[in-house]
This record gives C-alpha cells, sequence and structure tokens, in this order.
C-alpha cells in the first residue's frame, strides 16, 4: 500500500494531498467491514471525548445567533458567567477585542471562541439595556450531564440516561437519591434515543438493580476469550419496581443495559425494538491524531443471545439460528437482533410532532417574546410554569403572522393547534431555562410516557 500511494505521489499528472487520499482509503475500508467500524477525523476527536468524559472547559451559557447578534439566552447556574453577573438577554459584540457582528456568525465560531483551556480567561463586550460593558470570565469545567429530567409521577419515579458516559452512574444516583427523598416506589427509566457509549457504566448500572453474581453481559472475541460481567454487591435498588422505555435508536451500551435487566426478570420493557449494536468497538490512536475504531467482539445477554442485527459479512446471525433463549422465569426471548419490549408502544418521538418542521421559526418568535417581558419573566418559578396558561389564542394568532404562514387560527386541525400550543410554551421554557426545560415541557405530554405511567403505576402495591 506504502508503494502505490508513493506512485501516485511520483507520476501523476497533479498535485495530490497524499494523506487526504490515506484517510480516505482507511474509511473506505473501515466501513466496508460492518456498521460500525470507522476511522474519526481529528477535527472529531475533541467533540466526541467531551461528551464521553461528561464535561468541557468554558463559562456556562447557552447562546442564540438572533439575525446577526449573538445573544446569550441562559445562564448556568453556579457556572462561571453567573458568577460574572452575565445575564439572559446580553448582546455580545466583540469576543476577547473581536468584532464578532456579521451575518458569517455561526454556533461552531462562536463555541470555539468560548472554549478554551480552564482557569484562561476569556472577554465579552456587551451590550444591556443600552449600557456598554466588559467582563472577564474566567473558564472552568462545564458538566455536559448525561442523566435529565428526574421527576416524580405520582409515586413513580422518571429519569431519561442520553448516554453512557464517565459521569452517568454518578449523575443516575443522585437522581435517584433526589427521587427517593420524595417517596419513589418505582421508576422508568427512558433509555429512547440513547446511542450508547462506556460499556462499565452500563454494568454498573445494571447493578444497581441486581442482587449478586448475575451476569450482566459477556464479551466474546475472535481469539476464543470471553470476558463475563457480573452483579457484584448488594443496593438498595434491587427490589425497586423498574421499567424500561426504548426505541429503535436506542443502541449498543442502552441495550446491554436492558437486555440484561429484561433476561433476569428484573424490568419491563416498553416502546419498539431497539437498534441491534451488539458490535464492541476498540479505538487506536493512529500518528496524525486521527483514530481507527475498530469492531473486536461482540457482545452477547445473559441468556445467551446476541443484540446484533445481521449485517452482510457477519458470522453471527448463523451461529444464533435455531436457539432458543429464556429468562430466567422461562419467558421466551427473542434474538433477531435489538432488544424487543415487553409492552409494545409506538409514536414515542417529538418529531412526530407536525410542527417540528418550524421549529427554527417557533424558536425565533418564542425569544423575541421572551426578550421583550425579561424583567417581568425573571419572577417566574420554572415548576410552576407547567401550569401556567401562557400560549393563547392571541400569541398563536400573532405566531402564524410572523411565520408567513397564511393561516389563521381557525385554520388548524384542534390536534394541531395543541400540538403548536405545546411547541410554543416549550420553546418558551428553553428561551427561558435553557434546552433542559424545553425537553421537561415536551415530556410532560409525551404520548408514550404518558401510557407506560399508566401501565407501571397499576404494579405498586
Amino acid at each position: 500500500m506504502d508503494q502505490f500511494f508513493q506512485y501516485l505521489q511520483d507520476e501523476y499528472v497533479d498535485t495530490l494531498d497524499i494523506a487526504k487520499l490515506q484517510q480516505q482509503a482507511m474509511d473506505y475500508i473501515l466501513s466496508g467491514l460492518d456498521p460500525h467500524s470507522m476511522l474519526i477525523p481529528v477535527e472529531d476527536e475533541q467533540h466526541i471525548a467531551e461528551r464521553m468524559q461528561g464535561s468541557f472547559s468554558g463559562v456556562g451559557v447557552e447562546f442564540t445567533i438572533y439575525q446577526d447578534t449573538l445573544v446569550f439566552v441562559y445562564i448556568m447556574e453556579g457556572g462561571p458567567a453567573e458568577s460574572y453577573g452575565l445575564k439572559a438577554g446580553d448582546r455580545i459584540y466583540a469576543i476577547d477585542g473581536d468584532t464578532i457582528v456579521g451575518a458569517e456568525l455561526t454556533n461552531e465560531f462562536v463555541t470555539q471562541k468560548i472554549k478554551g483551556p480552564v482557569n484562561t480567561y476569556v472577554t465579552f463586550d456587551i451590550i444591556r439595556d443600552g449600557l456598554s460593558l466588559v467582563a472577564a470570565v474566567q473558564r472552568d469545567f462545564i458538566p455536559l450531564n448525561s442523566v435529565s429530567g428526574a421527576q416524580m409521577y405520582g409515586s413513580m419515579g422518571y429519569v431519561k440516561v442520553d448516554r453512557f458516559a464517565e459521569s452517568t452512574t454518578e449523575e443516575l444516583q443522585k437522581a435517584l437519591a433526589k427521587l427517593d427523598d420524595q417517596g419513589m416506589r418505582g421508576l422508568i427509566l427512558d433509555l429512547r434515543d440513547n446511542p450508547g457509549g462506556y460499556l462499565h457504566e452500563a454494568v454498573e448500572i445494571a447493578d444497581l438493580f441486581l442482587d449478586g453474581n448475575k451476569t450482566i453481559v459477556s464479551t466474546k472475541y475472535k481469539d476464543g476469550r470471553t470476558i463475563v460481567a457480573e452483579s457484584k454487591r448488594g443496593d438498595k435498588y434491587e427490589d425497586l419496581p423498574l421499567h424500561i422505555i426504548l426505541n429503535d435508536q436506542s443502541a449498543s451500551a442502552s441495550e446491554v443495559l436492558s437486555g440484561a435487566l429484561q433476561d433476569h426478570d428484573r424490568a419491563t420493557i416498553y416502546g419498539t425494538t431497539s437498534f441491534g449494536k451488539g458490535l464492541v468497538q476498540e479505538d487506536k490512536q493512529l500518528p496524525d491524531g486521527s483514530t481507527i475504531r475498530l469492531t473486536v467482539a461482540y457482545y452477547y445477554t445473559p441468556s445467551g443471545r446476541s443484540i446484533q442485527k445481521p449485517y452482510q459479512g457477519a458470522d453471527l446471525p448463523g451461529e444464533m439460528e435455531g436457539l432458543v433463549f429464556q429468562s430466567d422465569s422461562g419467558k421466551i426471548l427473542s434474538s433477531v437482533g435489538g432488544i424487543e419490549p415487553d409492552i409494545e408502544l409506538s409514536n414515542d418521538t417529538v418529531g412526530s410532532y407536525y410542527w417540528g418542521f418550524s421549529f427554527g421559526t417557533i424558536d425565533d418568535f418564542a425569544f423575541q417574546w421572551v426578550d421583550a417581558r425579561r424583567q417581568k419573566i425573571g419572577t417566574w418559578e420554572y415548576e410552576d410554569f407547567f401550569n401556567m396558561k401562557v400560549v393563547d389564542d392571541e400569541l398563536i394568532s400573532e405566531f402564524l403572522k410572523y411565520g408567513g404562514y397564511g393561516l389563521y387560527i381557525e385554520d388548524l386541525p384542534m390536534d394541531q393547534l395543541t400540538e403548536l400550543r405545546l411547541m410554543m410554551k416549550a420553546a418558551i421554557a428553553k428561551n427561558i431555562w435553557g434546552f433542559d426545560a424545553y425537553v421537561s415541557m415536551l415530556l410532560n405530554e409525551d404520548p408514550v410516557l404518558k401510557e407506560v405511567i399508566k401501565l407501571s403505576s397499576g404494579t405498586l402495591q
């Protein structure tokens, strides 16, 4: 291969970027092996590492680019920006002395300017209520939470796990302690759209809910090695009624966790069949900083079934053919790839909302609405907002005119009007309390979650 690229470099009529061609060749080879082997370019490494480490170095703000101006939308409580006096609604016209107002302003550019090494400073030139201010803010570690939405529905606790990062088990334990203090008698664990992450985190979380000496997952390598992870310790949540929600984007570590708890009859699974990723990858960094992520093993649930759905060239489907798998109690388990729910519930994503395609317009309108009322809404409490009637017919009519839809409120079918009210209220929440508030608003009206709450609450004694 080296000779081939040397020949190209020496003889090809035009100038070539040999390093780029080599990267493209590796990417092509890896992508043809299986669905998950890949080459990760240097420029993507930092973003992936931050998400999996559970933090990054910054100042703790959420921002939007309104027209051609950077505006802080949400200031994280207890973060560096809050301690230096930055406020939601601040307009930023320069960062570190560089003017940033203009049509070329992008989210990526702003993020690069704000992030930097811990304990270094970033300077913002601010316009607030017509006054010019300057703030030099010292960067610090900002958590990238992987667990969110902890709340009670009657005596049933709920928590969502977005991915399995280094901090996920610790975050989940804190959420469970909070729910425990509120009288939790059962738990709904939402793993929808969770793409996976670190296996050891999924194993530790499974261990929270299993008694000792139970197999959690087996990892089998090409050379015949098998590594078995088992539950090792007693925990207060071993008898807690457990309910898990999956969808077709729940993958890898999500499936390891769900499969272990389903095989041991420790959880009822709701939703739709999961993604079907039972391949194990290991990373090898190359001298140029890029990373080869190569599939090296298969995952198997405690009953011996594979999570991996069939793909061209795989040896595994033949090995599973004709085998029957059972849970500890004798329940027959699917082995077609992915985790099949015990109770199938569809329509489980906010993407099904009719008005989802217009979220950018809804968000812009909500920003302007909030921005014009910051003094008033500064007295609002987040917990009270769920029951506040904020989005009335007049506001919907204003939005339809703003968006140029050529529609009147009377033209909207009731289901679309109901969804638009919800999306608008969620967008307003986002522009006051940040993105987590937006997600919580939508979850409050999630049809699958409502059904799981109803079904799971009926199991409590």
